[in-house]
């Protein structure tokens, strides 16, 4: 199968969305099929592959990270018009996403979107909105009701159109799955999460020397990954532990892997709760990399409520290392109580269950092996052998469609090279047909 992944942000932007592709294109061409990728210039120089196509931008970027597109539907038409591409998977409802969307239709290729973000908790990195939900911190009631507004209606209104125009729907996980269900589209929504290389259950000599040198002493290390801006709830996370602190004393130390653009806000909280010596500001770590963090640690402490998959939590459990995260989409799918533990996002609730955890440590140590067999269920090879599944369903159904209306049309059923003696098309033509 021939298939054109489209997204807004790629490498070297560093994000679940590029992590996500790059994982599933390089199973899917382990499994023998060939996977473009078409993707944002980000003006500086990269060492791409002839399988990745990057559509002209201009120089502004939205929220400083995501490169606008320049007249990028010519350019992916025809890019696209001489790879004989048999279904595009694209990773963004705008920008690429329309333009995929109209694609597909103009030459009868098949549209799969997955769900990856939950848009409308990121309304405030365009600057009117930003504006709004910071009067509306402030107590601005026109302010709230202009965002409720937006996130309730417009947004939704705009993902409705869009995922009614796609042929089918990947949701990461079941809370995201039902999280869609309200929207009422008739696109089947299945449930594709992102796969764990084998790279995240290797041992890594490294941890040792990585454990040495931040545990200092103490009796736990603790890691989170993310990356450092408002939507991942951090401010969140050091008050907790500074409580932790003041409660149990000085026997922890945390590592911030990940950066953006709250570093020094954090960096800031941190001096200010006094653990600006309990907390290190790692800085952003390669991804085949970061499995020595996780080895290194007893605990991966999570804030986010955000997210629509818990990626670096499946890839903290392969490292053997429970998860303490807050309840939320994304999360409670992948945290059961024997891999970790689920809080409110009450400060006072979380504060008394890290507390209990860290009183508990046999509890802890027994989380260690249920975390790594959650973490084995999502192998990558698993995932994407999942995925091709749906794919080709997905494709021989809407070959058999096309197929039956070109016939209701009079057209000749070979105008794109389909053999429609082909058992399996004509058994799902004939299903059609009934």
């Amino acid at each position: 199968m021939r298939i054109a992944m489209m997204t807004n942000n790629y490498k070297p932007f560093v994000g679940g969305v590029p992590i996500s592709i790059e994982r599933l294109a390089d199973s899917l061409r382990d499994l023998g099929h060939t996977v473009y990728v078409f993707a944002p210039d980000y003006k500086s120089p990269m060492d791409d592959d002839a399988y990745t196509f990057r559509f002209p931008t201009m120089k502004h970027k939205i929220a400083g990270a995501i490169p606008v597109p320049n007249l990028i539907y010519s350019y992916v038409k025809k890019t696209i018009s001489t790879l004989h591409i048999d279904l595009i998977h694209v990773h963004h409802p705008w920008m690429i996403g329309n333009v995929a969307t109209r694609i597909g239709k103009e030459f009868h290729i098949p549209v799969v979107f997955t769900y990856h973000t939950r848009y409308e908790q990121y309304l405030h990195y365009l600057k009117p909105f930003g504006y709004l939900q910071n009067q509306a911190g402030q107590g601005n009631r026109m302010a709230a009701s202009i965002l409720d507004f937006a996130q309730r209606q417009v947004i939704q209104r705009y993902l409705n159109n869009f995922l009614e125009k796609c042929d089918m729907v990947f949701a990461p996980t079941k809370s995201i799955q039902d999280y869609l269900k309200p929207f009422h589209i008739d696109t089947p929504i299945n449930i594709a999460p992102t796969g764990l290389p084998h790279v995240c259950f290797e041992k890594h000599i490294e941890a040792t020397d990585i454990r040495e040198k931040y545990l200092q002493g103490k009796q736990y290390l603790f890691c989170t990954v993310s990356r450092l801006a408002k939507e991942k709830n951090l401010p969140f996370l050091l008050r907790g532990v500074a409580a932790v602190k003041e409660q149990l004393g000085d026997i922890f130390n945390l590592l911030i892997l990940g950066d953006g653009p709250e570093k020094e806000n954090l960096m800031a909280l941190s001096r200010t709760l006094n653990i600006d010596r309990n907390v290190f500001f790692v800085g952003e770590v390669p991804n085949q990399k970061i499995s020595s963090y996780h080895q290194a640690c007893d605990l991966f402490l999570f804030s986010s409520k955000s997210e629509t998959q818990g990626i670096v939590l499946l890839e903290a459990m392969a490292a053997y290392l429970p998860v303490f995260a807050i309840r939320a989409t994304g999360v409670s799918d992948v945290v059961n109580g024997k891999n970790g533990v689920l809080s409110s996002d009450s400060l006072a609730e979380w504060v008394e269950n890290l507390i209990s955890i860290l009183q508990n440590p046999a509890v802890l140590i027994k989380m260690k092996s249920s975390a790594r067999n959650t973490a084995l269920l999502y192998d990558e090879k698993i995932i994407a052998n999942q995925i091709l599944e749906r794919y080709t369903y997905l494709k021989m159904s809407y070959e058999a469609e096309h197929c039956l209306m070109l016939h209701l049309n009079g057209t000749s059923q070979t105008e794109r090279g389909w053999n429609i003696e082909d058992k399996s098309r004509m058994d799902l033509l004939s299903d059609l047909r009934k």
